[in-house]
């Protein structure tokens, strides 16, 4: 007679639980690395003396990722997203502040350099007996022109505006101080100078602004652009070809400017969900297909190599055979089982199916649903008096 049977089946929850974390401490495994990798790139770059408590905090947080690792896969994911939040604009933050120690040590520069001029300035009040009044006016007037450009400057706020500024308000301090100065005319030249330093310091406010903007832009590109790649390499490495190919439809997008952070972040966390729930469900056809092989094996099956048909959602085929010809066929799906026994004479293919399917709850924690038989073939009814079983079948699992 022949036996063909399907059943489903299931892994005992405290196998799937383990399963699934450890393919939760694997992928942040892989995310944790390339966070490491930054901040060793920001020391590397001297960049992290510019934010020495923000570098600190995240180096503590990834030192309490890598050790929840071991200890609570699930925490050390949660906390691997917090880090790399925290992370998304150290490296801008850093280089901005770096940028504003640099125009701090300029302005100490400027500062001292004013000092030097309002010295020169008080004892030139004590020389004044020794120059012609003129003469002494005029550099008191020098002076204010002078003082005017350097209020002017301090009064921009951010390092970038005063970067703009600097070689037009160095051109007019070059100006004032190398030319003559006809008092007559200084209540025009003062008001020439102030209408100057308005346009100069509007026009670096209003490019700073557009630059801050388009670095804003483009860090946040950057960040996504980062963030894809990082992706790209994680599942590259569990090669995850589903993941890559929805990671890569997203990259145009991004490239196009038509998806911001958020979204992104969204997007692949839903990647990243159903790539776990398809590893989990292979790893455990994995511990199926295994516990098959052994039972079969022990009850004296010789088994063909098995076989992936249809791809990843298709099914695992497992053959085998007795030396006197009997025959075993297994099709192992996602979440369900089909089988054959065939060959054999009576109710022997029952024997075998007795030997190794019950063994699949007992040995590895798989629950075998309802038989739902699909076909039989009744040998030696005659000889037997009796009523074969049916000889194909198939469980859910």
């Amino acid at each position: 007679m022949s036996y063909v049977a399907d059943r489903r089946w299931s892994i005992e929850a405290r196998q799937r639980r383990q399963m699934y974390l450890d393919r939760v401490r694997n992928t942040t495994e892989a995310f944790a690395a390339k966070n490491r990798e930054r901040l060793d790139a920001l020391r590397a770059q001297e960049l992290d003396i510019y934010i020495a408590g923000d570098y600190a905090a995240c180096r503590v947080l990834l030192d309490r990722v890598e050790y929840l690792l071991l200890q609570d896969p699930e925490a050390a994911r949660d906390e691997n997203k917090r880090l790399s939040a925290m992370m998304r604009s150290i490296g801008s933050r850093a280089r901005e502040n770096r940028r504003t120690a640099r125009v701090a040590e300029r302005d100490a520069t400027e500062a001292a350099l004013q000092a030097e001029r309002d010295a020169a300035r008080d004892r030139m009040a004590f020389e004044r007996d020794a120059r012609a009044e003129a003469i002494i006016r005029e550099q008191t007037v020098r002076e204010d022109l002078l003082a005017m450009i350097h209020q002017a400057r301090l009064s921009l706020a951010g390092p970038v505006e005063r970067d703009l500024c600097q070689p037009d308000l160095m051109a007019m301090r070059q100006e004032i101080e190398r030319s003559e100065i006809n008092l007559q005319e200084l209540d025009q030249i003062q008001s020439d100078l102030k209408h100057r330093l308005e346009a100069v310091t509007t026009s670096a406010r209003t490019k700073a602004e557009a630059l801050q903007l388009a670095e804003q832009r483009d860090e946040a590109q950057h960040d996504m652009e980062a963030v894809l790649e990082d992706a790209l390499a994680v599942f590259s490495q569990l090669h995850d070809d589903a993941a890559l190919a929805e990671i890569r439809q997203l990259q145009p997008r991004v490239i196009g400017g038509q998806m911001d952070m958020q979204r992104l972040d969204d997007h692949l966390s839903a990647i990243r969900q159903a790539a776990d729930d398809r590893a989990l469900q292979e790893a455990a056809r994995r511990h199926v297909v295994s516990g098959l092989l052994r039972e079969l094996r022990s009850a004296g099956f010789v088994i063909s190599e098995p076989k992936l048909e249809g791809g990843e959602a298709g099914a695992v085929v497992i053959k085998a055979q007795r030396p006197s010809g009997a025959q075993a066929a297994f099709r192992v799906k996602l979440d369900e089982m089909s089988y054959k026994f065939d060959h054999y004479q009576g109710q022997a293919c029952l024997e075998d199916a007795d030997k190794v399917l019950p063994k699949l709850q007992d040995i590895y924690g798989i629950e075998l649903g309802e038989e739902s038989i699909s076909w039989k073939n009744p040998d030696m009814i005659g000889k037997s008096e009796r009523r074969l079983p049916d000889s194909a079948g198939g469980r859910s699992k």
